[in-house]
């Protein structure tokens, strides 16, 4: 009988503990060669609304802006002649509205397309999220998606 009671209790307390461990890696921050990290700080802070962060590196060109919890994107100043980016390396944001993103890409002129090369359109995937790509002044790709 307490083996019978025992092992429901011992396989809660397991599952329990599993669960609120915290995963062993956590995302902390990207960071890209850029060649006037200012301009590209204002961009991702204009458009996306990052909010810039101190650099713990006094004299250092490097900007810091917050992605949202501790998670960062560092902008690195330098030659960026040795970056080549794919067509599918990409960072990705989500806003609550799409279109009123839309609008303010199409305000500032800046071009997007649905990731297929066609300019101006929005993607719809399997899964119901909108998503459109443009370019940082850089040429990174950047995704814009509505997902919650």
């Amino acid at each position: 009988m307490f083996k019978i009671i025992l092992l429901p209790v011992l396989a809660v307390a397991i599952a329990t503990n599993s669960y609120a461990q915290k995963p062993f890696a956590t995302f902390n921050h990207v960071a890209l060669m850029v060649t006037d990290a200012n301009k590209s700080a204002d961009f991702y802070s204009s458009l996306l609304q990052l909010k810039p962060l101190k650099n713990p590196f006094p004299g250092s060109s490097i900007r810091w802006l917050s992605l949202g919890g501790n998670m960062q994107l560092h902008l690195n100043q330098g030659s960026k002649a040795e970056v080549t980016v794919s067509k599918d390396n990409h960072i990705a944001f989500s806003v609550a509205s799409i279109t009123d993103f839309i609008k303010l890409l199409n305000s500032r002129h800046i071009p997007y397309d649905d990731g297929g090369g066609h300019p101006g359109k929005m993607a719809n995937r399997p899964d119901g999220v909108q998503q459109i790509y443009f370019h940082d002044p850089d040429g990174y790709r950047v995704e814009v998606n509505n997902a919650q």
